[in-house]
C-alpha cells in the first residue's frame, strides 16, 4: 500500500464528508477544500479533478469492507 501524507489524508477525510453530505452532482471542489482547511489549487495539485477524488475515496471505502 502506498504511503499516505497528512495533507492527502486530510483532503481525502474532508472529501468522504462532503460526498456523503451532497453527493457526487452537488460537491464542488471548493467545498472540498474548505472543509479540508486548504487552498483549491492545493487540492488540484493532489486530485487533478473531482473524478479522480471520487474514485479514490470510493475504492478506499471499498477496501474497508
Amino acid at each position: 500500500m502506498e504511503q499516505i501524507n497528512d495533507t492527502e489524508s486530510c483532503i481525502l477525510q474532508a472529501a468522504r464528508k462532503v460526498f456523503l453530505e451532497k453527493g457526487f452532482y452537488g460537491t464542488r471542489m471548493q467545498m472540498i477544500a474548505d472543509e479540508a482547511g486548504i487552498n483549491k489549487a492545493l487540492l488540484h495539485y493532489y486530485f487533478r479533478n473531482k473524478e479522480t477524488l471520487f474514485d479514490r475515496v470510493f475504492k478506499e471505502a471499498l477496501m474497508q469492507v
